[in-house]
């Protein structure tokens, strides 16, 4: 299957012709998505079997980075880094300043993966924010659980809105009564990422993530939704 992409304007250089290609994701997946395109491929091996190995697998390779180790994979290499600013040679580790992240790039198998592949160009979508990925730092899960209270973070494209204005932002709407929750503290707000506490008064149940933005002169609001629906257990 040909990979989705579209043109757009480099805006940067000489050649004012010049145009850069973006992909069109097709959608997203999560972990339970590719469990069942596994199964379907017949193997033999049970789901639950594969759920299993996917658990331990994602629980050492937490750990070793947690540990300070790269990890090395056929699909991508792992390295811990650390986020931050230290203020002299003698500042210490402060957690309200510091925190340790992973970084990611590909693995020699998914780089030859996606080096072979084919594109098919299509037309350019109406812009608008593509929230990608839901992390819940509470339950430290994606793209499945909703914890009240606790770090959230989005990942995707046109993210960044303007906080000043009222009909933009983060919404959880509750899948039961379309009731619109807005998230109220927000710490990192960029296009492709916006870190926010999780509104704590979310009841249980299941909710549908919106990212609001207003585009052109007369603030039109554009919405992206995400894929997933997530849970307050």
């Amino acid at each position: 299957m040909d990979i989705p992409y579209y043109l757009q304007d480099l805006h940067v250089g000489p050649d004012q012709d010049q145009k850069v290609g973006k992909v069109q994701p097709r959608g997203s997946l999560n972990e339970e998505d590719l469990l069942n395109r596994m199964d379907k491929r017949g193997t033999g091996i049970s789901w639950e079997d594969m759920q299993a190995t996917l658990n331990l697998l994602t629980q050492e390779v937490s750990d070793a980075l947690a540990d300070g180790y790269t990890v090395n994979m056929r699909l991508a290499n792992y390295r811990p880094g650390l986020k931050g600013v230290f203020s002299n040679a003698t500042d210490a580790f402060d957690a309200s300043r510091h925190y340790f992240r992973a970084s990611i790039s590909e693995g020699v198998v998914l780089k030859k993966k996606m080096r072979e592949a084919s594109g098919e160009r299509v037309t350019v979508p109406l812009r608008a924010p593509r929230p990608i990925q839901y992390e819940d730092h509470g339950s430290e899960t994606i793209d499945s659980v909703l914890t009240p209270e606790s770090i959230g973070e989005i990942n995707g494209e046109e993210l960044k809105y303007d906080s000043s204005n009222d009909s933009e932002g983060i919404y959880f709407i509750a899948t039961e009564s379309g009731e619109a929750t807005k998230v109220e503290t927000v710490s990192i707000l960029t296009d492709g990422r916006l870190m926010f506490m999780v509104p704590p008064s979310l009841d249980k149940g299941q909710y549908t993530l919106e990212v609001r933005r207003a585009y052109t002169n007369e603030g039109t609001i554009r919405i992206g939704t995400f894929h997933h629906s997530l849970t307050v257990e």
